[in-house]
This record gives C-alpha cells, structure tokens and sequence, in this order.
C-alpha cells in the first residue's frame, strides 16, 4: 500500500489517509444534526463564558522558502526550527524571524523534529523508521526501529534520554513503544479501540507521555515508562462547529471523524491547543488539569475553506510572556509567529 506517492501522507503523522473519508471544518456539509455530547455540552457552556483575546499581526517565516512545513520546533538557543517534507529541508529561524539556515539530513526524504536530548536535536525518518541525532547540522549517529506495523501512521518524539513512538493502523490494534537512546525496546503497549482515537501527536508533559487525539477534545496519559494504565485528560471548554458531527459518527452515522485539533503542545504554565476553523486560526489555552482558560483567535476573522494550521511551538519568554509559532499549511506554506502576554493566572 505505501507507495511513493503516498509516503508523504505518512509522515505527516495526522491521519490525512482517513481525512479523505472524514472532513475538515471547511468542507462539511451545512445542514449538520444538532446533538452534541453532553461533556461537549458542558465544554460549549464553559468556553462561552470567556471573552476571547485579539492576536497581534503576525511575523510571517518562510514565504518564499517553505513548501510543505509540517514540524515546528524551538532549540534551547530561541531559534525556530521547521521541517519540510517537501523539500526535505530543516530550516532554522532567529528569534526576530530571520532565516538562518537551511540543511538536510542526508538519506531523509519526509524529516520529522522529534524533540531534543540534551543539546542534540532529534529527528525521526517514517520512511526507514530511524531516529537520527543532529549536532550542527549534521547526523552523528541514527538508530533504526524494528517491527512496526505495515501501513500504519507514525508518531514520534525524544524525551529525556529514551525515545518513543506510536503507530497507528487501519485495525483497532495499535502500538506505543519506548527505546533507550540505542534502539533498544525497552516496554511496548497495545492500544485497542479504532484508530481515529489513537491518531494524534505524542507529547511530554514533566514525568508524563501525552498521546494527543486529532478527532476528539482529549488525550491520554501515561507515566514516562508506560508501566500504569493511563488517564484521561479532557480539554474541559473545548467548543467546535465540528462537535455535533463527532457526535453524529459515534452513534453510527456519517463518512468519517472530523479533525477538530491537529496539535498541542505544553509550555510554562499551559497546554496550548489549535482548535481547527474554516478560515482563520484559533489556539484555545487549558491549565494542567485540563480546564480552558483563554481563547487566542485572530482579528475579524473571515471564512477562508482552505486554510489548514498543522502544528505549532511556544517559547516561553521570561518577562512571563509567550511566542506562538504556527505552521501553516494552505493557502501559503508559512509560519505565523504571535506574541502573548496572560492577562491573569491560572
């Protein structure tokens, strides 16, 4: 099944494959049903009690240079790092938004910013299933996995000194599994349950794995050596036009789950959330436990039907503030940088 053509699709690590049968905000049709859950109901009823924050203008990376970006990433020196699947190409911004420099790790076609151990940035190839260790530029050493599953989505991310890795199949089956920084598999999990459940970045919150969901407004917890069952963090004030046709395909009707985030990530104080609209951007901001407390959307935002935020970083800033990078995918390949100041504390 994997073909050229199609490996792109696989590294995204979204489940682009089965949005084709699922749908976007922008491409529903208009007359939807009108239940919802009723823990989305509740979720409606919070998040209309808080006054959304206008974003700035925003600093806009790579116009002319991105085709494809997928992965953002912040270095410990404030410089933006942004994959391209594309091109291939890792580009590094400074903090004022100027092109650095560009590089390839050689022998990666679909490159994927992992995460970082210690100083070395680490990036993960879908097509061979290799995490590579990158010092300057340039691959000091790479580590292959082994056993994973035809066909499935991968997800992939360093912490501390191990790595992890999901994948998801078309099956209800499918595996998350830890390796020390030599490959070596050191604990593996099944995870059951259909795949739209699964499909999501991984992410690291203190001594906690993340796994995120595109398609529903939770995620699951595990401690970092996956020994416990895991908890359930739900993005308690998460509201979506896309919520009632969640609802609808859990009871049995419609082609496919919408995708309502295509990504989170945790900084400082927060779990910063895109929360996916047909036109203009939107980060919903939670605390620890999970409970909204500010909306970021843009300014007199307007109906655009291909517009498509893929992922994002955030650097906290010492004078308590916030850089939100968003890499966006359509209409213009780009990276939209915001700043943010909270206005109270959580």
């Amino acid at each position: 099944m994997i073909k050229i053509s199609h490996i792109r699709d696989h590294c995204l690590l979204l489940i682009i494959c089965i949005l084709c049968s699922g749908c976007l905000p922008s491409s529903c049709r208009r007359i939807e049903p009108q239940t919802i859950s009723p823990s989305d109901s509740l979720s409606r009823s919070i998040a209309s009690s808080i006054v959304a924050d206008t974003l700035s203008e925003p600093l806009i990376l790579g116009l002319s240079r991105l085709k494809y970006p997928r992965t953002v990433l912040y270095g410990q020196s404030n410089h933006l790092f942004v994959s391209d699947t594309k091109t291939g190409d890792i580009l590094i911004f400074a903090f004022n938004g100027e092109t650095e420099h560009s590089f390839r790790v050689q022998g990666i076609n679909f490159p994927y910013l992992a995460g970082w151990h210690s100083d070395t940035l680490i990036v993960f190839d879908p097509e061979t299933h290799q995490f590579h260790s990158v010092i300057d530029s340039l691959s000091v050493d790479s580590v292959t996995i082994t056993n994973v599953p035809q066909n499935s989505l991968q997800y992939a991310l360093a912490h501390n000194s191990h790595l992890y890795h999901k994948a998801v199949t078309r099956d209800s089956i499918h595996l998350l599994r830890r390796f020390d920084r030599s490959g070596t598999l050191t604990h593996e999990l099944t995870l059951h349950g259909s795949s739209w459940k699964h499909a999501g970045l991984l992410r690291s919150v203190e001594n906690r794995l993340i796994s995120l969901s595109g398609f529903y407004p939770q995620a699951l917890s595990w401690t970092l050596d996956l020994s416990l069952k895991p908890d359930t963090l739900r993005w308690k004030g998460f509201d979506s036009p896309m919520l009632k046709r969640t609802y609808a395909f859990d009871q049995g009707h419609g082609r496919g789950a919408p995708l309502i985030t295509s990504s989170a990530t945790w900084t400082g104080d927060y779990w910063f959330v895109l929360n996916q609209r047909a036109g203009w951007l939107r980060v919903d901001i939670y605390n620890s436990d999970g409970m909204l407390k500010y909306i970021l959307t843009e300014h007199s935002p307007t109906y655009l039907r291909n517009f498509y935020p893929i992922d994002l970083a955030v650097k906290y800033i010492q004078d308590g503030s916030y850089q939100i990078a968003v890499a966006i995918l359509a209409p213009q390949p780009s990276i939209h940088v915001y700043h943010w100041t909270p206005t109270h504390s959580i």
